[in-house]
């Protein structure tokens, strides 16, 4: 298995749409970020509940492609 690099963007928590920040600006626990790409959302979003929406994310796409690898690697050894 080889070391695999997931990107994993933060979207929106009420219309799903991709976030957009200042790539100078940095962001901590306790944040709002606005949506901005959704002319009808508006919503402030939670920096601690997007991290967490993310890192589930990353987990997930993680395990697949363990577990894709994994299927792999049998097929061939039982061949």
């Amino acid at each position: 298995m080889e070391n695999k690099q997931f990107s994993i963007s933060l979207k929106c928590l009420f219309c799903d749409c991709e976030l957009q920040a200042d790539a100078e600006k940095e962001f901590a626990s306790g944040d709002m970020l606005k949506c901005q790409e959704c002319q009808e959302c508006d919503e402030l979003n939670d920096y601690d509940a997007l991290i967490d929406v993310a890192s589930d994310e990353g987990k997930a796409l993680a395990e697949d492609y363990a577990k894709r690898e994994i299927e792999k690697m049998l097929k061939k050894s039982f061949k």
